[in-house]
């Protein structure tokens, strides 16, 4: 801090003589006849532009004082209203703005220092000349012979500045600080959140400064914050002052909480193999280790994958249906909303039920020839399954005589290869069945096999039985072996058995033998019932159901099995529908029946068709019979329809067949368009809850009006005259204006005559383009041609 002080030049004005130099400054009135202000001009103030003013004092000598009771008199000190000396051009408007305060001066000759404080703004701001001065009566009248101010002021504190006021954390920002004098020097400090510390000392004009990642700690929920730094300015070890600048801090992107570790284990393990393996177990994934990052904590965990999704920590899957890779990821999201994922990816085994591409069963002899009366019997199949760990293929087989109930003791069967069985106990007379297993760990397949008798032409058994291609074995039974066709009419009075193309006993039209294509229920069969609520999984529900079952296998290539398919080719209600379901081994029965119909289905009427065989028939149908009756403010579902009006209320019309289309344009805004049977088309709207009247539609049963004017010479160009098959052309001929109408064919070209009695009028039409023209030839009586309407819009 430094004191200086500053002698004043003085000088006075006065209102009626003028400027003084007299060296000495006065206020108020002398002699009650001229008004007096006081000038100080202190050299050398100006200096102090800018510097901080601790305290300011006044010390002045009083020459004269006016007359009056009062010791002291005030003194009001004011800015001048211009600066850096004695002005005495100034007239009487020298003083400015409001006095910045006042001193009580003693009479006579005293001097006395005034603590002037309220001088220390306009020091600071750069004035250096002041003015005295009180206006009351020569009461307050004063001269100052000296005056000199003591000014106790120090330097001001060095304002920092930022290179940039947003700064990312581990990033470089330099700090201006552009002091007032070359020796100081400053200390820099910062404050972000709850950390502060000392960024340098010594500083005398910049320097570099890196906010650490670390800060980052103070804003655990969010990316960026607001901080101070402070500069402290010294002059040697004294401290002028301090001031401070902001700045945002912001979190680099780099900063992100880290997602841990996903592990994944084996959830419900069914193949025993401690592997992932389709359709035999689950998958746990646990997210382990997750955490924030200088000071974020997490706040959302989601585990997603094979079509699974878990939104914490754990996710446990469904049973896995699909072979391959399947990649989970994690990802967790911190308190400042930064994500982080980590995946782990799982191998699942395939793995399906065995599957059989052949299975051959036939008699043999003891070294496997096919022999057709032979007692041994030969298995050659080929089967498959998935080798997956500590899985194996077994194939047995068993059989019994037909008549028996039970099947024997089990033999192995070699894949890929021939294996002879039966020891020569297969009685050439007799029929066995044979029973195929293949199975592996989890899953197996029965095929059931028939071994017939030996072949013969015709046998016959004691007990009225016989046969055909084979031995008779049952009695009362004529058994065939052969494919069998009938060339004419069979007629069956009793029933018709189990197996084959026969009526099934069972009343479940879905009852088959899943996963074996030749199972006793896999055939095809005929069934009938008058009441369908007797049958189960059935299309039709109620009343009669006749149909034909037919069965067959596809195999499926994607994922090696076979899918079983049944088809109801129904004959009644409706002849021609075709009912199908499928089964995979899979997945199980598709969702509902469907149906088709075959190519030469007749519909009835009552159920969207014609009821008819050819289009003759089924355009009567829907024009006779078939029809909607009925009102037709009710018929507001879109869609369209045939229409008898004479059966229906609030039509266009009280009768007549045609078609209707009903549409929407909005929730509840309809048209209904109608169009007759070869004529009109009328329409009308619902909306704002009524329907409105019904309009005509212009159609190619309308005149429509072409050209229209007062033609009596020259010529007319008629707009797509050209594309209508004929104009009518009305207009007046002669005096008396009678009405003509004259039909002008297609032949262009022609001479024609509007005549009226004795009175005429000639003209020519003609074409080019799509336009037609009209030229008057001669009009002797002052005729004109009037309108021109086009009918039958024949071509574009």
């Amino acid at each position: 801090m430094s004191k200086n002080s500053y002698k004043a030049q003085l000088n006075y004005y006065d209102s009626k003589w003028g400027w003084k130099s007299e060296g000495t400054a006065s206020q108020g009135q002398w002699d009650g006849t001229g008004e007096r202000t006081g000038v100080l001009y202190f050299p050398g103030l100006a200096a102090l532009k800018g510097k901080i003013i601790n305290s300011v004092k006044l010390t002045a000598t009083t020459g004269q004082t006016g007359y009056g009771t009062a010791t002291t008199k005030t003194v009001y000190i004011y800015n001048s209203a211009s600066q850096g000396g004695i002005k005495t051009s100034l007239n009487a408007g020298h003083r400015t703005g409001n006095a910045l305060g006042s001193c009580k001066a003693p009479m006579w000759d005293n001097t006395k220092t005034f603590d002037v404080a309220f001088m220390a703004a306009s020091i600071a701001a750069g004035y250096d000349t002041y003015c005295i001065y009180n206006g009351s009566s020569y009461t307050d009248y004063l001269k100052w012979t000296a005056v000199t101010l003591e000014v106790d002021w120090q330097e001001p504190a060095t304002q920092p500045s930022l290179s940039a006021a947003t700064v990312e954390m581990g990033k470089s920002v330099t700090i201006n600080t552009p002091a007032v004098n070359n020796a100081y020097r400053h200390t820099l400090r910062y404050a972000f959140g709850g950390a502060s510390g000392t960024i340098a000392t010594g500083i005398a004009s910049s320097v570099s400064w890196m906010p650490p990642v670390s800060l980052a700690n103070q804003i655990p929920s969010a990316t960026a914050g607001s901080g101070t730094i402070y500069c402290d300015t010294y002059s040697g070890s004294t401290l002028l002052g301090t001031k401070s600048v902001s700045i945002t801090l912001t979190v680099p992107g780099s900063v992100v909480p880290s997602a841990g570790t996903l592990s994944a284990a084996l959830a419900e393990d069914t193949s025993g193999t401690g592997l992932y393996v389709k359709g035999m177990g689950k998958a746990k994934l646990t997210l382990s280790g997750a955490s924030g990052a200088y000071g974020s904590s997490i706040t959302s965990y989601t585990i997603t994958g094979g079509g699974w999704t878990a939104t914490n920590g754990a996710l446990t899957t469904g049973t896995l249906v699909s072979a391959g890779n399947i990649t989970f990821t994690a990802t967790v999201t911190d308190s400042r909303g930064r994500k982080a994922s980590t995946t782990r990816t799982i191998s699942v085994i395939d793995y399906t039920k065995p599957g059989v591409a052949v299975c051959d069963v036939y008699r043999c002899d003891a070294d496997g020839n096919r022999k057709k009366a032979g007692t041994y019997f030969a298995v050659e199949i080929n089967a498959s399954y998935s080798a997956i760990t500590g899985n194996t293929l077994s194939i047995t087989a068993r059989y019994k005589k037909q008549s028996e109930s039970s099947y024997g003791t089990a033999a192995n069967v070699t894949n890929n290869g021939k294996t002879v069985l039966g020891g020569g106990n297969i009685g050439a007379s007799t029929t066995y069945d044979v029973l195929v297993t293949v199975a592996d760990k989890y899953n197996s397949l029965l095929i059931q096999r028939t071994l017939s008798t030996k072949s013969v032409l015709q046998s016959f058994k004691r007990s009225a039985g016989a046969a055909i291609g084979k031995v008779a074995e049952l009695a009362n039974w004529l058994d065939v072996a052969w494919n069998t066709r009938i060339r004419g009419n069979l007629h069956v009075n009793g029933g018709v058995a189990n197996g084959g193309a026969t009526n099934q006993s069972t009343n479940d039209l879905l009852l088959i033998d899943t996963g074996d294509s030749y199972g006793e229920w896999n055939y095809d069969c005929s069934f009938g019932t008058d009441d369908a609520s007797t049958l189960k999984n059935s299309p039709v529900t109620s009343g009669p159901f006749y149909a034909y079952r037919r069965t067959y296998q596809v195999y499926n290539t994607v994922n090696n099995f076979y899918n079983t398919v049944v088809e109801l080719h129904e004959s009644y209600p409706q002849r021609g529908r075709i009912w199908k379901r499928e089964y995979a081994p899979n997945i199980g029965w598709s969702g509902h029946w469907s149906y088709s119909f075959t190519n030469n289905d007749v519909v009835p009427i009552a159920n969207g068709g014609t009821g008819a065989t050819n289009r003759g028939d089924a355009l009567y149908n829907f024009i006779v019979g078939g029809v909607y009756s009925g009102n037709l403010n009710d018929l507001a579902i879109i869609g369209s329809y045939w229409i008898n009006l004479s059966s229906c209320q609030n039509g266009p019309s009280s009768s007549g067949y045609g078609t209707m289309e009903v549409t929407r344009s909005t929730t509840n805004n309809y048209l209904q368009r109608f169009t007759f049977y070869m004529g009109m088309t009328y329409y009308r709207t619902f909306t704002n809850g009524q329907w409105y009247d019904w309009r005509a539609l212009p159609n190619a049963h309308t005149a429509e009006t072409l050209w229209e004017g007062s033609l009596k010479n020259g010529t007319a160009t008629i707009a797509n005259g050209a594309k209508y098959a004929y104009l009518i052309v009305g207009g007046w001929a002669g005096s008396n204006e009678d009405a003509v109408t004259q039909i002008i064919p297609v032949g262009w070209g022609t001479h024609m005559r509007l005549t009226s009695a004795d009175k005429w009028l000639a003209y020519q039409c003609n074409s080019s383009g799509s336009n037609a023209s009209l030229t008057i030839l001669s009009n002797p009586s002052g005729g004109s041609i009037a309108w021109v309407w086009g009918v039958c819009r024949y071509k574009e």
